[in-house]
């Protein structure tokens, strides 16, 4: 009786398992998290042979009570915390990583960008961010050119099994199209892992991060992944 039991139990499990994976599959566009990417201007995108990157920032503020910022490129707002080291470096490493890889883009590195940069924004002091980018792709020669910002990264507490606190992420990457000076395409990622318990419809991410609670650098790992899949004429973009 009593392995007819556990031989029953295991059965529901199973089941119960099952259903709730066909549950997440039919509803998995509905998700906690906010990301993905858009191509803004499909047809300016379609020239884009050679693209700077410029070096990613880290988007924050001094004054602990302001909880949100926007985005310096589209001025959309991103819940915002102070955050110790460099993360921006990391996630501009993954992303120019994962750019590279698709072979698509002939690239300019940050290390090379960077001096450029730096010189154009004290010349064109007190102009928008957009302008200056715009204007550091005209002198460097490129068709295209990124810029990426970090607003919140926190760290996950806890270990891979057991999490007091869950990793959380959000930034934003901008491809500006030099000849128009125009935002064409962006990617945003803004998300708080959650268990299963919180919220069914990260299984899937869940499963695929082996059920384990991810770090913040795992965390920005995903969302890069995520974005590129938007990227253009990367393989994914629609």
């Amino acid at each position: 009786m009593i392995i007819i039991k556990k031989h029953l139990s295991f059965y529901f499990f199973r089941l119960l398992l099952c259903g709730v994976i066909f549950i997440a599959l039919l509803t998995g566009c509905v998700s906690k998290n906010t990301g993905g990417a858009n191509t803004l201007h499909r047809k300016a995108v379609s020239g884009l042979k050679k693209i700077a990157v410029v070096p990613f920032q880290a988007i924050t503020s001094d004054d602990p009570d302001i909880r949100v910022i926007r985005c310096p490129v589209c001025g959309t707002t991103f819940r915002t915390c102070n955050f110790a080291g460099n993360p921006e470096k990391k996630t501009e490493e993954i992303f120019l990583k994962g750019l590279e890889s698709s072979g698509q883009y002939s690239l300019i590195p940050p290390g090379y960008v960077d001096g450029v940069y730096r010189k154009v924004s004290a010349v064109l002091l007190g102009k928008s961010p957009t302008e200056i980018l715009t204007e550091v792709g005209r002198e460097i020669g490129a068709d295209g050119i990124v810029a990426g910002y970090l607003f919140y990264y926190v760290e996950r507490k806890g270990f891979d099994y057991s999490a007091e606190k869950p990793a959380s992420v959000a930034f934003c990457v901008h491809l500006i199209d030099v000849k128009s000076g125009v935002s064409v395409w962006k990617g945003v990622f803004d998300k708080t892992q959650s268990s299963l318990m919180e919220n069914i419809f990260d299984i899937l991410p869940f499963i695929k991060g082996g059920g384990k609670w991810l770090t913040a650098e795992e965390l920005s790992r995903e969302g890069i992944k995520e974005i590129l899949k938007g990227f253009p004429n990367l393989k994914g973009d629609s």
